[in-house]
């Protein structure tokens, strides 16, 4: 019942989010919001692995599987990197783009802004808890 509730919530967000325009407060606060519930839930999940909402999926780490996340954080500290730099540049945004700003010409329609929305929010939530 808890997932269907948070799938709920998560579509809600979504649809509400999606309607915020780019480069904005609101959109600011629309992206810092699940990134900082993805941030904590992630902390509280090193912090106490076995107890509560908090339990991983997979323990087990079948097919042998290592279960590093070296990649994958390198990966996110180099997006981060450049969106950053490209963000306090402070030139023109044609001549820096961010990779939000990239990525923003592909959303001109609200419904798929909120899809997209939608899945970042699944993708963060399952990666959290794995």
């Amino acid at each position: 019942m808890a997932a269907v509730g948070a799938l709920a919530a998560a579509a809600v967000f979504a649809g509400v989010a999606s309607g915020a325009r780019p480069f904005t407060e609101p959109a600011d606060v629309a992206i810092s919001l699940p990134s900082a519930l993805f941030a904590g839930a992630f902390v509280m999940e090193r912090l106490r692995p076995a107890s509560g909402p908090w339990r991983r999926l997979d323990r087990a780490h079948p097919g042998g599987r290592d279960g590093t996340a070296v990649p994958w954080l390198v990966v996110a500290v180099l997006l981060v990197a450049v969106e950053l730099a490209s963000y306090f540049h402070g030139g023109p945004r044609a001549d820096y783009p961010t990779i939000s700003s990239g990525v923003d010409a592909l959303f001109h329609y609200r419904a798929a802004k909120a899809a997209a929305w939608f899945a970042w929010l699944l993708a963060g939530g399952y990666l959290v808890r794995r």
